[in-house]
């Protein structure tokens, strides 16, 4: 009875799990391609003997979808891996229940059906024509996967909402760890920092070159290079990015193969404001070129990455860009921040306020103190378009209020530091 039980539980753990049990071969490779059909050449192995054949059919169709083959198409997935989770109906039925027959020409010839291994596994080696432009409209019609046409009016929707954004790649670092010991120790995450930038590069986007900024700060002693955490802090402010990237790396092997896995976090560089997460695992591939296996995870995890990152973009419009605000008297003026402008009874820091409330998002703004010498307001959400519809950021906006106080008869000049704005009266 207890065993009996135990399978049932067994059962219905796989019943629950599903697709993501199988532990699907990525050794599949392009025999030909005719345009209608491809002929791939797939293995997988098992411990169970009957599973090693099927196994490896299954593995050539979930390679071509979530992993990508070389020679068809740019040899990237069609899919990410949310769209397994997403549509398990549609993948149980495509493997379980082997519909993926339908899309495949011919008969599947097994060149090894069950061969024993050494470490009593079973491998099977098959061929398998697929016709897989059919497989991609159905992908289309069951709405897995976008067509092109789609996928274009999507992205100028979004280029039209915002301005594409620049990206500096840079290297993730650790408690104590600085970019100068990272480029001078690590080789293995400068190749892992190389091969995003290189594939953001291929999707279009304009990218900043972390190390040519390096050095370039370094040259010129831009910043103070003993203060080493200040100086890779400033060196980010000051890149040009609108986003920087950070790519950490974890690189595994067995006797499976090896893979890297990557971690991808993208920050808004004005504000510091987290735009987009990632992390990819890797698949197991049998080759030791770290650069290869950093490429094989980049380009898994590259797509969901930067639509996430265009997607914070586009709300950033909506909602605008979080800043803080500084106004403050200089050390040289004779004014305070109460003294009354233009004879209307109303001070220096009233007007700064009133201007916020018909400049800010909906007016929304939170004042964190004030005295007479100055007034913070920590938290200003600036829309990132001005009343003629031109895109703005923290450096417009406070040159706007700089010329409107002096409209007012008050001098002032403006800084911007990360993300916040200084305001500064000289008179």
């Amino acid at each position: 009875m207890k065993s009996r039980i135990s399978l049932l539980v067994v059962m219905l753990f796989m019943v629950i799990t599903g697709i993501t049990a199988e532990n699907f071969s990525r050794d599949v490779v392009l025999i030909s391609n005719n345009g209608r059909t491809i002929l791939l050449k797939s293995s997988a192995t098992s411990f169970e003997k009957k599973q090693a054949l099927p196994l490896a059919i299954k593995s050539a169709f979930d390679t071509y979808l979530f992993a990508g083959i070389e020679g068809v198409g740019e040899g990237k997935a069609l899919l990410p891996e949310s769209a397994r989770t997403n549509n398990e109906n549609y993948f149980r039925r495509l493997y379980d229940e082997s519909r993926y027959k339908v899309f495949v020409k011919g008969e599947i010839k097994d060149i090894e059906k069950h061969k024993k291994q050494s470490d009593g596994s079973y491998l099977a080696i098959v061929t398998i024509e697929i016709y897989h432009q059919t497989l991609e409209k159905d992908l289309i019609s069951n709405k897995i996967m976008e067509s092109e046409e789609a996928k274009q009016e999507k992205i100028e929707e979004i280029e039209n909402q915002i301005l594409m954004p620049s990206i500096m790649v840079i290297p993730y670092r650790k408690s104590g760890e600085t970019f100068k010991t990272i480029l001078e120790n690590d080789f293995d995450k400068r190749i892992a920092v190389g091969k995003v930038q290189d594939e953001f590069r291929e999707k279009g986007i304009t990218t900043v070159d972390f190390e040519a900024k390096y050095n370039a700060a370094l040259r010129s002693n831009e910043f103070e290079v003993s203060m080493a955490d200040a100086f890779d802090t400033q060196l980010i402010k000051n890149s040009g990015a609108d986003v920087y990237v950070t790519v950490d790396i974890n690189k595994s092997s067995t006797t499976r193969g090896s893979r890297v896995g990557l971690s991808l976090k993208a920050y808004d560089t004005a504000t510091g404001a987290v735009l987009a997460s990632k992390q990819e695992a890797g698949d197991y591939y049998r080759t030791n070129a770290f650069d290869k296996l950093c490429m094989f995870s980049i380009k898994k995890l590259s797509k969901e990455f930067l639509d996430d990152v265009a997607g914070s973009l586009a709300n950033k419009v909506k909602k605008g860009s979080g800043v803080a605000l500084r106004v403050s008297i200089g050390g040289t003026s004779y004014k305070s921040l109460d003294d009354e402008v233009g004879g209307s009874g109303f001070g220096i820091s009233d007007y700064v306020r009133s201007w916020l409330r018909k400049n800010a998002v909906k007016g929304v703004f939170h004042q964190q103190g004030k005295t007479d010498l100055a007034i913070i307001f920590d938290n200003i959400n600036i829309p990132n378009k001005n009343e003629l519809g031109e895109f703005q950021d923290s450096t417009d906006f406070a040159v706007r209020l700089t010329r409107y106080l002096k409209k007012l008869g008050v001098n002032a000049s403006n800084r911007i530091d990360g993300n916040t704005i200084y305001i500064t009266i000289t008179d």
